[in-house]
């Protein structure tokens, strides 16, 4: 199977109605992935099946979340999910923020290739960012915790606006931890197309 057969079996198998233009762009993705990662080791996986299942499907199951027009990845790394969103929802608008500079020049040049005129990269610090209280959701995979997410991107979704954390098990002890600002509205399992691990999406927002 090529990796675009993989990666359109794997979305149909999870609900996601992709183009093949859609699919075709996150095969060129995955190929300046694996091909950037040899050089500044962008991420531990190293295999490409892997990277197709943990990265790419991984970053896919949260496509039903994304119902707003403005979303920021925080600590997006090398685009994820937020550079495989903004792929595969053209429409909308995407920050990627991360303060690893070999991560954000490669996503510029994925920027430049792909002609992604939705994405915004922010190399920075998410407390500097300047564009607070302005998103319909903040998005993360990267946080240790819950409670370190929430402390560090408070201020950034708007009134009406909610966090999407990607969490591997279901995280108890971090629910428990949370600040009394926010509220969990739902904590959903996801299920990725050969990922044997577990896998949630916890949805917060702030309270009030």
């Amino acid at each position: 199977m090529t990796h675009f057969d993989t990666i359109q079996t794997g979305a149909q198998q999870m609900g996601a109605a992709l183009s093949d233009d859609t699919i075709q762009r996150l095969v060129s993705y995955l190929a300046m992935l694996e091909k950037w990662n040899k050089a500044y080791n962008l991420t531990a996986i190293r295999d490409v099946e892997q990277m197709i299942s943990l990265h790419l499907l991984d970053s896919l199951a949260t496509l039903p979340y994304i119902l707003g027009e403005k979303i920021i990845d925080v600590g997006t790394g090398p685009g994820l999910p937020g550079m495989v969103l903004a792929i595969c929802y053209p429409d909308k608008a995407f920050t990627l923020l991360d303060s690893n500079g070999k991560k954000t020049r490669f996503l510029t040049q994925v920027k430049m290739e792909l002609g992604m005129a939705n994405v915004t990269v922010a190399n920075e610090r998410v407390e500097k960012h300047p564009h607070q209280g302005e998103y319909d959701h903040v998005i993360s995979r990267a946080f240790a915790s819950l409670q370190d997410m929430i402390n560090w991107t408070l201020p950034l979704p708007k009134q009406s606006g909610n966090f999407l954390a990607m969490k591997g098990v279901y995280p108890h002890e971090e629910i428990a931890a949370l600040p009394k600002e926010v509220e969990v509205l739902s904590i959903d399992p996801l299920s990725v197309p050969s990922v044997q691990a577990e896998r949630h999406m916890v949805v917060m927002a702030r309270k009030g």
